[in-house]
């Protein structure tokens, strides 16, 4: 075995430099699986471990209301209990600079896990204590540094002045709905009340978490057996679990499936890269069996050559990948705390790795088992690659180890499917490749078999070409046709990706956003946006609160269809269509002509319905401050780009809501600038008003749009570099062989023009037949992904596919095309000589 390894190093050092391209695709392809599956594995680990902690308990309980004392003793009896309420309101600086806060009042108990940490550190209830007349308030560090406040200054909250006593350094439950929501500040239940907030208009949560040893699934069917009437929203971690889980296995399948195809595409390059080095040492193969090396041996000889490579080219793509999903978790750390250890990224990286050389191993096995078919004889004879054929055995072998890597394959994703549905996918277009070509070569037999039809001589051996066995045009074929086709499909998915990032940020969105404005209050916020001088337009619309109660007649409560008995306790927002600023689009269904009020029609978002099942036509009972509403179920809409972020639930026709109008929302449009200033003056007079600005919001998010774009560019550059590879794998495979026959011709008489002419018209026809076949295959696997996983529209975007394959294509093999004309100067005597 030592003799084995030494003669395969010293024999790769001394001629392995033509499988630099073997070496180049599996490291691509092992780098985008390493960081596919890095960053998902750190991710998915970190989130699930601290999910309790940033879920704030077991379970969480919220109300409109305090419970009753029944029900928190009922509670109490099965688990610790921590209540905190929350309140969005304004926060005023003395100097009468306004921001959106989120006030919260939490008791003794909280947090139940996790640790609050305060500067200067001290039990929180004597933080937030009455002191000389003044309540005391624990601010958000981040909010702090904002607003330019220390402890010891005071603020304004509603109608009462606050002292700063603390700033918040960590707060377990704290996230990233803290950025639309406002920093949270924590008062005391004596100083909540002192603000005079708390009115019966007030959107005031009331959320009693549980710490329980019980499975928090049984606890909450328990809790409504327990109170059937009481309409309490109930969540779990364990639904906040699943929810994350199935979300970041969405997206770590896509990116590994990415990372797939670019490994599958870099399989290509290592066949045509190991048979063209192969081919390039039939000599050797031969002489070494006739000085008696036996079969087993010199297999053990090339697979070891093989498998070193690909051992060292994947472990290098693994580091990078590895590189590369830190670099991301520190971005995705800067918007949620994030700290995974970095064992975690062990196992990725070593399934990246296990999956290089298991696809190197499979795509050379092969080309080896057909250059391990040469003769001694063909040492007297003449070595003829072209003659070769690959033994049934090497297939077997390939077959065992493409079964073992459609194992792992599915082992490795987190949904099962993607990687059965991948696998599918690279079969059929496998199989419809050889039907192609099977075609082909039916069409050029007819061709040159028509009396009728006239030829040229370049055209005729081009065809013939198609005929030949051994035909190097069969694996460039293959090659080309499966690289390009999953190119274009990735291409289609990134650029899909790509204009939905950039259209969930809008161009125009209102400067200021309102909520918990009082109907009676909509006069007074539009005389002080008025005086804005960049204002252009103020628009509001009524926000009503109420609950699905029943579907087509079935009560929810009591239905037993997954999903409609949890979504019964959830209050909802409401509003209708006259005014909405809420930017949605329908999906299903259709909206109701303007102005029509014929009968009561609704539409819904889109993850309510899909929960409880609702189909267009459905007739929904909904529960409004004690009064039932029904209304026809006419479309179902999507929230699509981030504009007001009111996620409205329910968009009513005109004039159902308004006996049960109470409260607005609203938008401003005006300059970046005038909303501060608008801000500060709305607070002033009107502190229950909650306006939000949405210049920093978006900012953040285009910043991380662009960085997400950015990684997608990343990807397809990595899966572009990745298909060129392939292509000048497939000259290279294919050049001595080419070569050789036009020098043979150009002996025999034949021009040299008319040999460039043929040459051109065999990359030509092979150009145009895998671009079409790829810009076909590889739009309706785009599509299929797009729209049954991503739900994403492709239309629109199929020309960037066309290019991509026309591109990549034309200039790939008009490149190849001229490598091999201009080595068609090379003596023909010369290549006769040493045997092609």
């Amino acid at each position: 075995m030592r003799f084995l390894l030494d003669l395969a190093w010293r024999d790769l050092r001394a001629g392995g430099r033509p499988l630099w391209v073997f070496a180049a695709c599996l490291m691509l392809g092992v780098a985008l699986i390493a960081a596919g599956g890095g960053l998902y594995r750190q991710v998915s680990a970190s989130m699930q471990a601290d999910l309790r902690t940033l879920f704030g308990g077991d379970l969480e309980v919220e109300h409109r209301a305090p419970l009753a004392p029944d029900v928190l003793d009922w509670m109490a009896q099965r688990g610790e209990v921590s209540r905190l309420v929350e309140l969005r309101t304004m926060l005023r600086r003395q100097d009468g600079r306004a921001m959106l806060v989120e006030l919260q009042s939490a008791d003794a108990r909280y947090p139940l896990y996790g640790k609050l940490e305060l500067q200067p550190a001290g039990p929180l209830s004597e933080t937030l204590a009455q002191r000389n007349g003044s309540w005391g308030i624990a601010l958000d560090a981040v909010l702090a540094r904002r607003l330019e406040l220390a402890p010891g200054d005071r603020v304004e909250v509603g109608d009462a002045e606050l002292e700063v006593r603390a700033l918040v350094l960590e707060q377990p439950d704290r996230g990233l709905r803290a950025e639309w929501r406002g920093g949270p500040v924590l008062v005391s239940d004596g100083g909540l009340a002192a603000t005079g907030l708390v009115q019966p208009l007030s959107r005031v949560e009331y959320q009693y978490r549980v710490r329980t040893d019980e499975a928090p699934a049984a606890w909450r069917s328990a809790f409504f057996d327990a109170f059937p009437e009481l309409r309490a929203e109930v969540r779990t971690v364990d639904d906040r679990s699943d929810r994350v889980a199935e979300v970041l296995g969405q997206i770590g399948s896509g990116l590994l499936l990415v990372g797939f195809s670019a490994l599958f595409i870099g399989g290509l390059g290592v066949f045509n890269s190991v048979r063209a080095y192969l081919d390039g040492k039939l000599g050797t193969l031969a002489t070494l069996r006739a000085l008696g090396l036996r079969e087993g041996r010199l297999a053990a000889l090339v697979l070891l050559q093989v498998l070193m490579l690909a051992a060292a080219a994947s472990t290098l793509g693994a580091l990078v990948g590895g590189a590369l999903a830190l670099a991301g978790l520190q971005i995705a750390a800067a918007q949620v705390p994030l700290a995974a250890p970095l064992s975690e990224l062990l196992l990725p990286l070593l399934v990246a790795v296990g999956f290089g050389v298991l696809t190197a191993a499979a795509f050379a096995l092969p080309a080896l088992g057909r250059a391990l078919s040469v003769s001694p004889a063909a040492l007297f004879r003449g070595i003829d690659g072209g003659a070769l054929r690959t033994p049934r055995a090497a297939w077997l072998l390939t077959a065992g180890v493409g079964l073992l890597v459609l194992a792992a394959l599915v082992f490795a994703l987190p949904d099962p499917r993607f990687g059965l549905a991948f696998f599918a996918a690279v079969a059929l277009l496998l199989a419809l490749l050889e039907g192609v070509l099977r075609g082909l070569r039916v069409l050029a037999r007819r061709l040159l078999n028509s009396p009728g039809r006239r030829l040229g001589f370049e055209a005729r051996v081009a065809l013939s070409s198609l005929q030949r066995p051994g035909s190097p045009l069969r694996a460039a074929l293959l090659s080309l046709g499966s690289a390009l086709t999953l190119l274009v499909a990735c291409t289609l998915v990134v650029s899909a990706l790509l204009r939905a990032i950039d259209e969930t940020v809008p161009r125009e969105a209102p400067g200021l956003v309102f909520y918990d404005v009082q109907s009676s209050q909509v006069p007074l916020l539009r005389e002080v946006m008025g005086a804005a001088p960049s204002l252009q337009r103020v628009e509001t619309a009524p926000l009503v609160l109420g609950r699905l109660a029943a579907v087509n007649g079935e009560v929810l409560a009591d239905s037993s269809v997954e999903g409609r008995r949890a979504e019964a306790r959830d209050e909802q927002k409401l509003s209708h269509r006259s005014g909405n600023i809420d930017d949605v689009v329908v999906t299903r269904g259709a909206w109701w002509p303007a102005g029509d009020s014929s009968r009561p029609r609704v539409a819904m978002e889109d993850r309510e319905a899909d929960q409880m099942g609702l189909q267009v036509g459905d007739i929904l009972r909904f529960e409004i401050m004690g009064q039932t509403v029904e209304a026809e179920l006419a479309a179902i809409y999507a929230q699509r780009r981030m504009q007001a972020r009111l996620w409205l639930e329910a968009i009513f026709s005109d004039g159902v809501l308004d006996p049960f109008i109470t409260r607005e929302v609203g938008a401003a449009w005006l300059s970046a600038d005038d909303a501060i200033a608008a801000q500060d003056r709305l607070a002033a007079v009107a502190p229950n008003i909650v306006s939000v600005r949405t210049q920093a919001l978006l900012d953040t998010t285009r910043g991380l749009m662009g960085r997400a774009g950015a990684g997608l560019a990343v990807i397809a550059f990595a899966c572009l570099a990745a298909s060129l590879l392939v292509l000048a794998s497939v000259v290279a495979a294919s050049r001595a062989r080419q070569v050789y026959e036009a020098s043979v011709m150009y002996a025999l008489g034949a021009r040299i023009g008319s040999l460039r002419r043929v040459l051109r018209w065999e990359y030509g026809l092979l150009a145009v037949v895998t671009a079409l076949f790829a810009m076909l295959l590889g739009s309706l696997l785009a599509a299929v992904l797009l729209q049954w996983r991503l739900q994403l529209d492709p239309s629109g975007l199929y020309w960037t596919g066309a290019v991509t394959a026309l591109g990549v294509s034309v200039l790939s093999l008009g490149a190849g095309a001229q490598v091999l004309l201009s080595r068609l100067k090379v003596s023909p005597a010369a290549l006769l000589r040493a045997g092609g």
